[in-house]
């Protein structure tokens, strides 16, 4: 019986990520297809194929974060015609971000709430 609960606390162990991540979800609401790119001190990601009047769900890895302050940097690209904008927002410190991150795009706009 012993044997068996080790097994089972080292499985359980063994399954849980030690990744630091974001959730972010992406709005559309403009007629052509966009590319996402957040960037926090030196952890950058890339969302391509974003489709217009569409909603996208993905992860952003900041487990190698430097461990210092910054802001986000959002860079929205329209994926039709290579036009791109970039925008700043918020401000962390030590290099702890957020769990989530919700940005809405619409023409030369840019919405974005970070929360826990």
């Amino acid at each position: 019986m012993k044997h068996i609960t080790i097994l089972i606390a080292l499985s359980l162990l063994l399954s849980c990520s030690t990744n630091k991540v974001t959730e972010v979800k992406v709005t559309n609401e403009n007629d052509y297809p966009i590319a996402v790119t957040i960037k926090a001190n030196n952890s950058k990601q890339t969302f391509s194929g974003i489709k217009p009047h569409a909603e996208f769900t993905g992860v952003f890895d900041w487990t190698n974060i430097e461990k210092k302050e910054g802001q986000w940097i959002f860079f929205i690209k329209n994926e039709k015609t290579g036009g791109s904008d970039s925008f700043l927002h918020g401000y962390f410190t030590n290099g702890e971000l957020n769990s989530f991150a919700e940005l809405i795009c619409n023409g030369s706009q840019l919405k974005v709430k970070i929360s826990e």
